[in-house]
């Protein structure tokens, strides 16, 4: 801890009174002793948002979610008790503590019971549309024996062969070879290559460029988060990242995404409201 963050900190802190949400922060902060430059890069969190905080300054988040989001990830990584900290934040913000109705965010468990609802479902369907075939398939129609009918014998007078003479000017037609079935093979595959699929778990660059606030997450094949909070208006990101990519724009429309240098259009189908949520398998598609 610096003499002088101690004295600033000592000034603004009065025995008679309850600190901050802000003065507790920084407190603990600096009794680790840890760097915002430090906390920022662990967390994934712009150090102008963990400097907000300590300073008290909550007017400067678009919506309330955003500071309690960043508080919770701040409070926990410095050990402190997270109720307590939303508990004065709401004091301090004069902000009513009333959950969010009509926003949840989706859980990994509940993402696994949907998929194993919409198995089920397709299962179901396909059972259904099996006994719907058999019960209206049409009856095979009935087998009929009939007698052998015997048939007798006929003359026939033997017929002599017919020989036709040939000229020996006009040359006998040869058959013609047929190619052989390599030669066919690689003229086939000369003519219509198959394209070959993208390695799996390459790596691409992913660049992001915020025209708007907008709350991200990106997540590569390993899990690994490489983009998780808020996003501001003018800023830029850019990473690598193996394939398949998972993201999340809480703001589609203030978010460009470009990759390997060339711009990914936000696919339409992902698309609800402003929300989108979408896979990146092969950049090219």
């Amino acid at each position: 801890m610096s003499n002088d963050e101690t004295q600033s900190l000592s000034k603004d802190t009065a025995p008679d009174r309850e600190p901050t949400v802000g003065e507790r922060l920084k407190t603990a902060r600096l009794a680790q002793p840890l760097s915002l430059a430090q906390i920022a890069a662990q967390l994934r969190i712009e150090q102008q948002f963990l400097l907000s905080l300590e300073q008290d300054r909550l007017d400067v988040f678009s919506a309330p979610v955003f500071a309690k989001g960043y508080l919770k990830q701040y409070g926990n990584l410095l050990g402190l008790d997270e109720r307590d900290l939303i508990a004065q934040y709401y004091r301090q913000a004069d902000v009513p503590d009333v959950p969010v109705v009509g926003h949840k965010p989706i859980r990994l468990h509940d993402e696994d019971q949907i998929r194993l609802w919409i198995v089920s479902g397709l299962v179901l369907l396909g059972l259904a549309a099996g006994f719907v075939w058999w019960f209206s398939r049409p009856e095979p129609p009935p087998l009929t024996t009939q007698p052998a009918v015997r048939e007798t014998p006929q003359l026939v007078a033997p017929v002599e062969p017919v020989t036709t003479a040939t000229s020996p000017e006009e040359p006998e037609p040869q058959a013609q070879s047929e190619p052989p079935q390599e030669a066919i093979a690689e003229a086939v595959a000369a003519a219509d290559p198959v394209p070959a699929d993208p390695p799996a778990g390459a790596s691409v660059q992913v660049e992001l460029v915020f025209s708007e606030d907008c709350w991200t997450e990106v997540s590569d094949a390993r899990g690994e988060r490489l983009f998780y909070g808020l996003g501001s208006a003018g800023a830029r990101s850019r990473f690598e990242a193996t394939l398949p990519i998972s993201i999340f724009f809480g703001n589609a429309g203030g978010v460009e995404l470009s990759v390997d240098g060339s711009l990914y259009p936000i696919p339409v189908g992902s698309l609800q409201g402003n929300l989108a949520r979408f896979v990146i398998a092969d950049p090219g598609i």
